[in-house]
């Protein structure tokens, strides 16, 4: 009888080591799933508000010069994309931009016609793109171009579109990235559009995280003026897409 139980306290002591086990497994279950630690897995649209000109360097200032703040703002704009791809495990860049945005064609072989009297190369890739290189994300233009535009009925002219013209724009921009609301992603568009895109994301699913905004003032433009050429874009145009 001694023996028997004695081998009754042993599997009873059993029973409570293997729930002891049990419930601290449990609790460590629990603690990762509430843990930031889980939250990269979890699908998100990062959304950044610019100016242009930090978004890619137009060919008239690779050529001439652009103010100390323009470069300042670009370089900016460069590391908090950095720092968001890594921090959110970015796996999507998209933009308000596309091939007609960076260049057209005039622009383009006069730069080539320049760049050949200076021995120097020209660099026509957005910032995005160049992260799309350097880290091997996928990229996406989101911009409808001038055949897109007619069809559509969005005014060609970016100097000419009213507010009717961006919201159409806004729904082209939504159609290219439909199918990311599973996925992390960093979007770059105009400043102007910042909030109404956001608005039009969150209505279509997308969990959207408001994040930085990199606008740049008339003044800002032409803080040293002396070494800026006059151009379209260094007069605010460029900024109004």
């Amino acid at each position: 009888m001694p023996f028997i139980s004695f081998l009754a306290a042993i599997t009873s002591s059993e029973s409570y080591i293997f729930l002891a086990v049990f419930a601290v497994l449990g609790l460590v279950a629990l603690i990762y799933l509430l843990s930031p630690m889980s939250l990269p897995d979890e699908p998100l649209l990062y959304l950044i508000g610019v100016n242009h000109a930090v978004q890619f360097k137009p060919a008239m200032s690779q050529m001439f010069s652009e103010s100390e703040s323009v470069q300042k703002k670009r370089g900016a704009f460069k590391a908090h994309v950095a720092e968001m791809i890594d921090k959110l495990d970015i796996d999507v860049l998209a933009e308000e931009f596309g091939d007609e945005g960076k260049m057209e064609s005039e622009i383009r072989e006069f730069a080539k016609d320049f760049a050949k009297a200076v021995h120097e190369p020209f660099n026509w890739e957005t910032e995005l793109r160049k992260f799309h290189k350097a880290k091997g994300i996928e990229h996406r233009f989101c911009d409808p171009d001038s055949s897109e535009r007619k069809a559509l009925g969005i005014e060609v002219d970016p100097m000419k579109q009213t507010e009717s013209d961006w919201r159409k724009r806004e729904q082209v921009w939504l159609s290219r990235i439909a199918d990311c609301k599973l996925r992390r992603v960093l979007f770059v568009c105009g400043d102007n559009h910042y909030d109404a895109f956001a608005q039009l994301l969150e209505s279509n699913g997308f969990n959207v995280q408001r994040g930085a905004h990199y606008d740049i003032s008339d003044e800002e433009f032409h803080d040293n003026a002396e070494n800026v050429i006059e151009t379209p874009e260094h007069k605010g145009d460029f900024k109004e897409w």
